[in-house]
């Protein structure tokens, strides 16, 4: 099986991975900075106020991250109990409706899971579930409360799926507040810099540097949900493909974050660096998995054969 969509290519790379080349740096800064020094310079009154002033505005950043990963978390639970609820009550309203569902709802569950950053690629895929409401059998009481159901449910989606598209396109954090955490950040640095005297003091400017480097990076990444990436949909995206008999799809970014079976087929989302589309493969898993994913990789990204 192969089949393709237009996606934009996604890299693997954190800001906080660029930790470690700044530990270097302030390694080397202070082993040739040695002999530095500004009389008459009061730092530790300095670095007191000012690790307090950054350190209040870093709680104030790590909270809205929370906040906001606490939601999303909570949306992406909603939705995929709205789905569910979806598909089991389309079943007592005729065939068509539920295999036209289950088309719309497996797409549906692809595009937002390889999407995560931008959740308004779903939205055509969901109005087709309003254009196929007519393909709904309301013959008996029954199926007539059931239709009732389904209709509140779908409303109430479509609530979730706009919180959604909210969450995953907004920065939590405001160019303000980041701008402050930054400088801040920097000034603090500076400060321990100025402040050094012997081995003790030297060390502290080299950890207490990394880790402030490291802390605004991390946050880059909560901010740009680089981190997690989504894990949450991962989990909500298999159940729906459960539910439906469908193989699990996972884009080749994610593989390394879920757990294969040996002897179940997968679908995965292979980047084509020469169309720009994603081209999806049917998989086994088994202990040749990783040899076969390579070919089609190098397939793909125009290297076979070099």
């Amino acid at each position: 099986m192969e089949n393709e969509e237009i996606i934009k290519q996604k890299r693997g790379f954190y800001w906080y991975y660029l930790t470690f080349p700044a530990c270097a740096f302030f390694i080397l800064v202070n082993y040739f900075s040695k002999n530095f020094k500004v009389v008459g310079l009061d730092a530790g009154l300095m670095i007191s106020v000012s690790t307090f002033l950054f350190g209040f505005l870093i709680s104030i950043s790590f909270s809205m991250l929370l906040s906001r990963s606490s939601s999303l978390k909570s949306a992406l639970a909603g939705e995929t109990g709205r789905i569910i609820s979806l598909y089991l009550l389309s079943k007592h309203l005729g065939k068509s409706l539920k295999e036209k569902l289950e088309v719309l709802f497996d797409s549906y569950t692809i595009n937002t899971l390889r999407e995560y950053k931008d959740y308004s690629i779903g939205r055509e895929t969901f109005y087709n579930v309003y254009e196929n409401i007519k393909l709904a059998e309301i013959k008996t009481e029954f199926q007539k409360q059931t239709f009732n159901s389904f209709m509140y449910i779908l409303g109430e989606w479509e609530v979730l799926r706009e919180n959604l598209e909210y969450l995953t396109k907004k920065r939590a954090l405001l160019w303000s507040l980041k701008c402050s955490n930054y400088l801040l950040g920097f000034i603090v640095i500076a400060l321990l810099f100025l402040n050094r005297s012997d081995l003790f003091t030297n060390i502290l400017f080299i950890i207490l540097s990394t880790v402030i480097i490291f802390v605004l990076l991390i946050i880059e990444d909560y901010d740009e949900l680089r981190i997690g990436d989504y894990t949450a949909n991962i989990s909500n995206s298999e159940q729906i493909f459960d539910l439906m008999g469908k193989d699990r799809y996972y884009p080749f970014d994610i593989l390394g974050r879920v757990r294969l079976e040996n002897g179940k087929k997968y679908r995965i989302g292979i980047y084509d660096s020469s169309t720009k589309r994603e081209k999806i493969v049917l998989m086994t898993y088994s202990l040749s998995f990783g040899i076969r994913l390579t070919s089609f990789m190098k397939k793909f990204s125009g290297r076979e054969g070099l």
